[in-house]
């Protein structure tokens, strides 16, 4: 009976218990759909309404190009192009093997560095950025699942190693990393823009709903005072110059004395800013404005202005040059490869006597000579803008040991930078005052309209112009008569100084006889100065001197150079030109501008019949005395019909130089 009730009873418990198990689950589903929403609506809101929108947005980039990077006279040196990219999905991918050789055969990876991208694990590996023209037309060829192409833009340089150091180049990221490219990228440098749109849930478009966006913003262009012409002719001759003397490298500038305009800068090697991994760094060193060494005896110029300035001395005031050998303080011997005993001051800079020289610089204070030598601009950075340039090195007079007045008179105990040469050279051309360096002619927007103009610039007087005057002269006959005879041109006064010097051993041990950098510095024409041009040629094998090497390279560079038509304007004299009309001189051979040149100098009139480049013919015959305003005929024709006697070799040249100006790396720059 009792056994019975608690049944019952507990029969009558179940009912509640299943019912307080059902509330409990009630209560505790609302409690967590309650949370949820707090989560989702309160605490992680944010988060969810940008999901929200990711899904009713479509951002697109919207590219933009860099800035291009002209000469001065408009021809492009550098610019964007598109260019294909591939990449892949490795979990796509069924045929890594072939996919790797395919990529391979294109030149773009090694076979087993492209496999190795494709067995990584990866989910996303590019197998080739920026492709070239031909990889691009071969790897179309074929197409592989879970491979891809998109467009990419990238910098193309078209003349290739043209002023390769000089440009320098961009990364993978668009972005400068040295030369121009660098030392201008924040000019030069795209802004990305987007667009924003909001679409439904099959992706379109929805109408009537704005638009946001942000507008691209393409760099701006770099104008160089460069001339790419000169370039050229200047990188030829200056591999030439190696080829011939088995050198390690050499550099070249050609200026503009009176603006400071950078017209040319060239190194060999060459390097190809496309492709800058494929040289060693060493190569794509601008050294003309970052590797400073020791100029020699085109220092003594320096030497030269400062005794003349402080009227010390007078070109044809006597030195005695004691015969080749002077021993300095400490018994320290200066020598002159040619022994001489009296001098004059402008014969000591004619023969490049180290001795004459040393004493001229012994008249001067140690201090005021120091000044003399910093006001040149040496010691002390150009302000070219160029990345890694090197002020040089020059020690403060306080300094200087008891000889150092003397062995920097001679290019010694000092190092400067070719930039720094080239104008304190113009400095004297330009009639004593020093122009700062102009690289940049305008920066320009992208419809062309000029955004900035630079100006020239000078710095400071360095001498009176009479003293340049007679430095100019001075300089004129070491050419004429002295060291630099070899870059003597016809009918044209150059002034200039040759330079052979020694440079400091690695392991600081003094001089290393092997390691000679010949030098020529000159410019023209000597009375009124429009070319600037420096060749320096590090560690020759033979022709082991400046005026055997140098000398004749700058003369090969500035013949080509007014070959062009654009030549110094001033004329000589009228009594000169009658001197120089005593002798009609062979025009057979060459280019109709290098013919009107050569009677434009001697105050001829030139006039021309017939089609063609070339001078077939000449009335009257070379050797023909003419009057100042004599008058010549020259027929014309092409190089090929062109017959030349063996024994005139002038007329050879410049038949070689047509060829050269008609050859692939010049004639792309026309």
């Amino acid at each position: 009976m009792i056994q019975g009730k608690q049944n019952i009873a507990q029969e009558g418990q179940r009912p509640v218990g299943r019912l307080r198990g059902v509330i409990l689950g009630v209560i505790l589903i609302w409690t967590v759909l309650v949370g949820r929403l707090v989560q989702v609506q309160g605490i992680d809101h944010a988060e969810y309404d940008a999901r929200a929108w990711a899904q009713y947005e479509r951002r697109i980039e919207l590219t933009a190009r860099r800035g291009q990077i002209l000469d001065r006279s408009g021809r492009l040196m550098a610019l964007d192009r598109s260019a294909l990219s591939y990449y892949a999905h490795p979990a796509q991918v069924d045929q890594p093997r072939a996919v790797a050789a395919h990529f391979a055969a294109a030149g773009v990876d090694g076979q087993q560095a492209l496999y190795g991208l494709l067995q990584s694990g990866k989910p996303f590996v590019y197998m080739g950025r920026r492709l070239g023209d031909e990889q691009q037309k071969y790897l179309a060829g074929k197409s592989f699942t879970g491979v891809f192409s998109e467009r990419e833009i990238t910098r193309l340089y078209p003349y290739g190693s043209l002023a390769g150091q000089l440009l320098g180049h961009t990364n993978i990221d668009h972005e400068g990393r040295e030369g121009v490219e660098l030392a201008y990228e924040d000019l030069l440098r795209q802004r990305h823009g987007s667009a924003l749109s909001l679409v439904d849930g099959r992706g379109r478009s929805v109408p009537g709903q704005g638009q946001e966006r942000e507008t691209p913003q393409d760099g701006q262009n770099i104008v160089l005072t460069l001339d790419a012409v000169y370039q050229g002719i200047l990188e030829e001759e200056l591999q030439r110059a190696v080829d011939e003397s088995g050198a390690e490298r050499a550099t070249g500038l050609i200026t503009d004395p009176r603006t400071g305009d950078i017209l040319a800068l060239a190194h060999v090697p060459l390097y190809d800013p496309n492709k800058p991994g494929k040289v060693p760094a060493a190569w794509r060193l601008n050294r003309a404005v970052s590797s400073p060494f020791e100029p020699g005896s085109t220092f003594k110029l320096v030497t030269a202005a400062a005794v003349l300035e402080e009227g010390l001395i007078s070109p044809s005031d006597s030195l005695f040059c004691e015969n080749g050998l002077f021993r300095l303080e400490g018994g320290a011997p200066i020598r002159d490869t040619h022994p001489s005993g009296m001098l004059s001051m402008a014969q000591v800079m004619e023969e490049s006597s180290n001795i004459g020289t040393a004493k001229m610089a012994r008249l001067l204070e140690r201090h005021r000579y120091y000044q003399y030598i910093r006001n040149f601009g040496f010691g002390t950075r150009s302000g070219i803008g160029l990345p890694a340039e090197s002020a040089g090195q020059l020690s403060p007079s306080n300094k200087w040991s008891k000889r150092s007045q003397e062995t920097i008179a001679m290019g010694q105990e000092i190092s400067a930078t070719a930039l720094q040469m080239a104008m304190a050279y113009g400095a004297i051309a330009n009639g004593g005052v020093l122009m700062a360096p102009r690289l940049v002619q305008a920066v320009t927007g992208d419809q062309g309209q000029i955004v900035e103009e630079t100006q020239p610039q000078a710095v400071r007087r360095l001498v009176s112009p009479a003293t340049a005057a007679t430095l100019t002269e001075i300089l004129t006959g070491v050419v004429d008569r002295g060291t630099g005879k070899m870059a003597r041109i016809e009918g044209v006064a150059v002034a200039g100084k040759t330079g052979t010097a020694q440079q400091a051993a690695a392991d600081g041990s003094g001089y290393d006889p092997k390691k000679l950098v010949v030098s020529f510095i000159g410019f023209l024409p000597a009375g009124a100065p429009e070319l600037v041009c420096l060749i320096a040629v590090d560690y020759p094998k033979r022709k082991r001197w400046g005026g055997q090497l140098a000398a004749p390279t700058f003369k090969r560079v500035v013949e080509r150079v007014l070959h062009l038509g654009n030549r110094p304007g001033t004329h000589p004299e009228p009594a000169e030109r009658q001197q120089m009309a005593a002798g009609l001189p062979d025009l057979r051979g060459m280019t109709q501008a290098m013919a009107q040149f050569q009677a434009e100098i001697r105050g001829w009139n030139c006039e021309f019949s017939g089609r063609g480049e070339v001078v077939l013919g000449q009335e009257p015959a070379p050797g023909t005395d003419l009057d100042p305003v004599g008058r010549v005929v020259c027929l014309l024709g092409g190089d090929g019909d062109l017959r030349l006697p063996g024994p005139v070799q002038g007329s050879r040249r410049q038949v070689l130089w047509l060829r050269q100006m008609r050859g692939a790396h010049l004639a792309a720059l026309d």
